[in-house]
C-alpha cells in the first residue's frame, strides 16, 4: 500500500517542486497542494509502521508549510526536497520488498533537519 501511494504521489510532488523552483513565481496555493500530497505520504507511512519514512515526509511537509506564506521555493531548497521525496519513494519500495532501508532515507533525514 505504501509503495503504491509513493508511486502515485511522488511524481506529482517532484514535478511540482521543480516547476516552482524553475519559474520563481509566487504560488502559495501550489505549495499547499504539494504539502497535502506529502501529508498523505506521511499518513500512509504511519499506517504501515514505517516511522522513519513518516519522519522524512514530516520534514518535507514542515519545510513546505514554512514556504506557504512567501509562496516561493528556491532552486536549492527544491533540489533538497526532490532528493527527499525520491528517498521516500525508494524507502517505500524497499519496505514493500522486505529489504533494508536505502541509505538515501537517512541521508535525506539529516539533510532536511539542518
Amino acid at each position: 500500500m505504501l509503495a503504491a501511494e509513493a508511486d502515485r504521489r511522488t511524481p506529482t510532488i517532484i514535478e511540482g517542486l521543480e516547476a516552482l523552483a524553475a519559474t520563481g513565481e509566487k504560488d502559495s496555493a501550489r505549495i499547499e497542494e504539494l504539502r497535502v500530497e506529502v501529508h498523505g505520504l506521511k499518513g500512509a507511512a504511519l499506517v504501515v509502521g514505517q516511522g522513519r519514512l513518516a519522519d522524512l515526509a514530516k520534514q518535507i511537509e514542515l519545510f513546505l508549510a514554512g514556504c506557504v506564506d512567501t509562496g516561493r521555493i528556491t532552486p536549492g531548497a527544491a533540489a533538497a526536497l526532490v532528493v527527499g521525496a525520491s528517498a521516500f519513494n525508494e524507502g517505500a519500495q524497499a519496505a514493500a520488498e522486505g529489504v533494508a532501508e536505502p541509505s538515501s532515507v537517512g541521508e535525506s533525514l539529516v539533510a532536511l533537519a539542518d
